[in-house]
């Protein structure tokens, strides 16, 4: 057990020190250095997951009006590299997670 542990720090200092981290660490930090801009970020997924949780059968009208609604703030640079970087550190988290998981059977 203390083995696998050891092996997992590693792993964590492997994301840490990877392109993907680093590149979410500077759109965050930039991001967050406009107040206004960061919480209407915040604003706008806290909405997005609330359409996704809450609405009944197909969401796309709710989706797509959403997005409409804040067209100004999804189309500014420094929002735009956030989302990027978001989503680049969440797939390699997501891939690093299924490749642990591959295999065990519970």
């Amino acid at each position: 057990m203390d083995e696998l542990i050891e092996q997992c720090r590693k792993l964590n200092q492997l994301i840490i020190d990877s392109k993907e981290y680093k590149n979410y660490i500077i759109a965050r930090e930039s991001i967050k250095s406009n107040e206004e801009l960061y919480n209407d970020l915040m604003e706008f997924k806290r909405r997005y997951e609330d359409v996704m949780k809450f609405t009944d059968g197909n969401p796309f009208d709710e989706i797509h009006r959403l997005y409409y609604d804040n067209d100004e703030l999804i189309h500014n640079s420094t929002v735009n590299e956030y989302l990027r970087a978001e989503s680049a550190l969440s797939r390699l988290v997501r891939r690093i997670i299924s490749e642990i998981t591959d295999g065990v059977d519970i």
